[in-house]
């Protein structure tokens, strides 16, 4: 694909990044310095202007062209662009970034506008950073609305030592779910009715929401979530905000008190506290350490690590943490921190969708390293009237849905995979090669 990335902030940077591993990529940032980045970092074409010029579009948009990303920090420049773009060249998929709920609330707003996608990776950071913070053992989610199912992860720290050391076969896992993989310590493992839970373990399950809730019981719960604290008032702690006041006590602190004075307006049950939420002394007499959850969401890493260390220190249930860096992601994980959300990975699921049409759901997952997607038995397939148990699956792979007449079934043993079901498999890289042997079918290894 020839893809043109239009701004090159951590948006953009981490888009063109990725993209350049398996098509060719044209940047172009107004700013010197952010370009100047690019092309000591990147292996892209580069250039060194305003995006949304016609000028420049119409000099670098031609029917070679397949999609046009909009990502600076401007909405409405976003928007223009892709108008701009669609005029050139009415082929090319246009994705504009908005970070005002305005545009993405309502979805006439993309087509009366002429944009195909509109996407808020801040607004899509703060529904995973919703969900944790709801979990109480969580400390990861995907929501697949199509299929109305959730993939969550989860920590077992022995909350319920009923679920401890018991096999599956008699453990009494929750309906329409299905624990698909297990990661203890650097073991990764795909899961038979012999095995079990123990402390420590990250498990990954597949399931309708209330089961997944119903799987959060299970591990065992102290209390439900009532008071949350989150740091950081930008646009995904504003989101967060709006979210939860729906239903708990919130309270949220932001250092600048111009943008207090807007969140005030915005939030009409939040509690808005205008100090520096990475400073002990703010987070003491906020009484931080009687929250349930603690939220930090600020778009600066060092701050949301210094204060997410500061609040499990003063006894804070859960702390959860958003980071934009890749290379901040290992930095989180050591620190004992309940959870992070990785702003790049959510942009990274984003630009799947635009890049592999083929796939109703694709999905990168823990580092990359695994893939969650949908593929559909074909004549020849070598699982045709099989059951799943009968299913001679790869190593470190598992069917976790089968879809029969547009209906996702959480599969059984005795389910029998037939012609035109599709199914949805979690597997580790390794296996795609004979999954793709099985099946038929070309399946990307991420981007």
């Amino acid at each position: 694909m020839h893809v043109i990335v239009v701004g090159a902030g951590n948006v953009g940077f981490t888009i063109a990044k990725m993209l350049s591993k398996q098509h060719s990529v044209l940047v172009i940032e107004d700013d010197i310095k952010r370009y100047d980045y690019v092309v000591n970092h990147l292996n892209v074409g580069a250039l060194n202007g305003n995006g949304a010029s016609p000028r420049i579009l119409k000099s670098v948009i031609n029917e070679e062209t397949n999609l046009i990303l909009a990502v600076t920090e401007r909405d409405e420049t976003n928007i223009f662009t892709c108008m701009m773009a669609k005029q050139i060249n009415p082929k090319v998929i246009t994705v504009a970034r908005a970070r005002n709920p305005d545009y993405i609330d309502d979805p006439l707003v993309a087509k009366s506008l002429n944009v195909d996608h509109i996407i808020s990776p801040e607004y899509l950071t703060a529904v995973k950073l919703h969900r944790i913070a709801l979990l109480e053992n969580a400390i990861g989610c995907e929501s697949i609305p199509s299929l109305g199912v959730e993939l969550a992860m989860f920590k077992v720290v022995g909350k319920n030592e009923r679920v401890i050391m018991v096999p599956f076969r008699e453990l009494l896992i929750p309906p329409e779910c299905k624990i698909l993989i297990i990661h203890r310590g650097k073991q990764v493992i795909v899961p038979s009715e012999n095995d079990v839970l123990m402390k420590g373990d990250e498990v990954t399950v597949v399931g309708k929401e209330n089961s997944i809730d119903e799987f959060n019981r299970m591990l065992g719960i102290l209390r439900e979530p009532r008071d949350v604290i989150i740091i950081g008032g930008g646009v995904v702690g504003e989101h967060l905000a709006a979210m939860l006041e729906k239903r708990l006590s919130v309270k949220l602190i932001e250092n600048d008190e111009d943008r207090c004075r807007i969140l005030a307006k915005k939030l009409n049950h939040t509690v808005i506290i205008n100090d520096n939420g990475s400073d002990p002394s703010v987070l003491r007499n906020e009484n931080v350490s009687m929250a349930d959850v603690l939220v930090c969401a600020t778009e600066n890493e060092e701050e949301n690590l210094l204060a997410s260390l500061i609040g499990k220190h003063l006894g804070v249930s859960k702390v959860i943490s958003r980071y934009s860096k890749r290379e901040y992601e290992e930095i989180f994980s050591m620190t004992g921190i309940d959870a992070a959300v990785g702003y790049y990975h959510v942009v990274a699921n984003e630009i799947i969708k635009e890049t592999v049409h083929n796939y109703e759901v694709m999905l990168l997952l823990e580092k990359f390293s695994e893939e969650f997607f949908d593929l559909k038995v074909l004549p020849g397939c070598r699982i045709i009237n099989k059951r799943i148990s009968e299913i001679d699956m790869p190593k470190m792979s598992s069917i976790a849905l089968v879809v029969k007449d547009k209906k996702a079934i959480i599969p059984t043993p005795d389910t029998v995979v037939e012609e035109g079901d599709k199914v949805f498999i979690y597997a580790m890289q390794s296996a795609i090669a004979k999954l793709e042997w099985m099946f038929k079918a070309n399946i990307p290894m991420g981007i």
